[in-house]
């Protein structure tokens, strides 16, 4: 049977664990906040959450929802599948 599952990192996803696919989900989207020099208080009130939820997305402490990760990547400008590491393209997908 092939193997449906995507590869995040060259790591099938079947057998990935938090720790080895968050910490990339968590570096791209510190780095785009800081890109576009913004605090973690202006994104986290575009969220509609608290700063300190927001940081802990950063920090890896909380998991994201599909619909935050959805926010994050139309306030980026960019797709949910780079903010997961899935692609190293910043550009989103044409709709």
């Amino acid at each position: 049977m092939p193997e449906i599952l995507p590869k995040v990192n060259g790591i099938s996803s079947a057998i990935y664990n938090k720790f080895e696919v968050n910490p990339m989900i968590y570096y791209n989207i510190r780095n785009l906040r800081e890109d576009n020099d913004w605090t973690q208080q202006y994104v986290a009130d575009q969220l509609g959450v608290n700063r300190r939820t927001y940081s802990a997305y950063e920090t890896g402490t909380n998991s994201m929802t599909p619909e935050t990760l959805i926010q994050l990547a139309e306030l980026y400008n960019t797709s949910v599948d780079y903010l997961l590491g899935l692609t190293k393209e910043r550009m989103p997908y044409p709709r």
